[in-house]
């Protein structure tokens, strides 16, 4: 009987093998995370964004309700003009109140945001003209 050597075939994974895939893997998970921290940031920011809008119309609804004496000038708009909810938001009135319209500007500031972009929303109200009917 002849015997005939078989050699075993290496069937795995060597060393180096394992820690070329373990390094590649480590880079794209650090990818995915400084992707996930880019997104949270945008997202924080938008919400700065759309707490601004309703700001900027609470602004022009909080007018309405002196419409008529701010046209008739009976009273000042620095007198009523209303004043921001939160303390991270600064509303600033660009041309006061003259007769029918007025354009509102909310801004923040948000360090986190590095693109030197403004974090400001300006919206222009206008309003008709009720003073001879009140």
């Amino acid at each position: 009987m002849n015997k005939v050597n078989k050699q075993r075939t290496q069937g795995g994974f060597s060393l180096v093998e394992t820690m070329v895939a373990l390094v590649v893997s480590s880079f794209a998970l650090l990818g995915m995370a400084a992707g996930q921290l880019q997104s949270l940031k945008y997202a924080s920011n938008s919400f700065d964004y759309t707490l601004s809008l309703l700001q900027a119309n609470n602004a022009v609804e909080q007018t309405w309700a002196n419409l008529c004496d701010l046209q008739k000038g009976t009273v000042a708009f620095a007198d009523v003009a209303p004043a921001s909810q939160f303390n991270k938001y600064t509303i600033d009135f660009a041309n006061n109140f003259n007769s029918d319209n007025f354009r509102v500007g909310v801004s923040w500031s948000d360090k986190r945001m590095t693109d030197n972009l403004a974090n400001r929303v300006e919206i222009e109200a206008s309003f008709p003209d009720i003073s001879g009917s009140c």
